[in-house]
């Protein structure tokens, strides 16, 4: 029997599909409810497989959109940082312009008020060893600079010019110790000579010994030493000498410039000293007569 349906059991599988078919159609073609059980099995595997497609795809786009807005605003980022960068370049050139023309004013300013011509100058270069203290300026002999040019800025006194070339001179500035300037304590006109290489700076010296002066007073050219115009700001006294002895008193001065932020400066041509003409024979005989 079962080797009997073996052997039957394709044309036995057709008949049987074949009978449940018809029994469908009778069934669905009488007009009640459908029957249709293959149709609920393949419904209830495809319903989920189709859900599930529809997420993935919802993940995709949703992925891909912001993977788009991603490269979006990291462009944009990109972008505003560079802008940034920019603006923050042009800020600063602005600035240093502005800066700089302050500056200028401010020296054209004091030239204006100065006794004798002067010269613009930039410093292009600077020394400062052990051994000497000097900058170097964009201006030389074409430019009618000479050696023994005082060299000033804003705040006060700089220094001296002490080697020229045709385009470029060197400047021995204040603090250095062999310069020298003929000076003023402002508050009580006691008289000295400021020179370089002390701790502070520069240092007063040969100022009587009963002149009054103080820490805090200001320090000013006196004009007689025939390099530098009377009344320019040298520094300020912050230390006064504790010897007890001698006939002179010695002070530390704090120069009024900072000489490592110079970048302008005004070359100014010395005063000029009127020399007396040489006696004659009538003004020496009119003075023995008067005498």
């Amino acid at each position: 029997m079962l080797d009997l349906l073996r052997r039957r059991s394709t044309p036995l599988s057709t008949a049987a599909l074949i009978l449940v078919s018809l029994a469908l159609l009778v069934t669905n073609s009488r007009g009640g409810q459908r029957v249709d059980p293959l149709g609920v099995v393949f419904l209830e595997l495809v319903t989920p497989i189709a859900d599930l497609g529809t997420r993935i795809s919802s993940t995709l786009t949703h992925t891909w959109s912001s993977y788009v807005d991603l490269v979006g605003a990291r462009q944009e980022r990109e972008w505003l940082r560079a802008r940034v960068r920019s603006l923050e370049a042009e800020a600063d050139a602005a600035s240093a312009i502005a800066s700089e023309n302050t500056r200028l004013r401010a020296l054209l300013g004091l030239r204006d008020t100065l006794p004798t011509s002067a010269v613009a100058a930039r410093i292009t270069g600077a020394e400062a060893s052990g051994l000497f203290r000097t900058a170097t300026l964009n201006k030389g002999r074409s430019d009618g600079v000479a050696e023994g040019f005082a060299v000033i800025a804003g705040g006060g006194v700089v220094g001296r010019i002490v080697a020229t070339s045709p385009h470029a001179s060197r400047v021995l500035l204040l603090d250095d110790h062999a310069s020298g300037v003929d000076a003023l304590v402002r508050r009580t006109r006691a008289r000295g000579i400021v020179e370089g290489g002390s701790q502070a700076g520069c240092r007063l010296k040969y100022v009587k010994r009963r002149e009054d002066i103080r820490v805090g007073d200001k320090v000013i050219t006196s004009g007689l030493d025939g390099i530098f115009p009377k009344g320019l700001a040298i520094g300020e006294i912050v230390q006064l000498s504790e010897e007890e002895h001698g006939l002179y008193r010695t002070a530390e001065v704090r120069p009024a410039v900072e000489f490592a932020k110079l970048e302008e400066v005004l070359v100014v041509e010395p005063p000029s000293r009127e020399v007396p003409p040489p006696p004659t024979q009538a003004t020496v005989a009119s003075g023995e007569s008067g005498g």
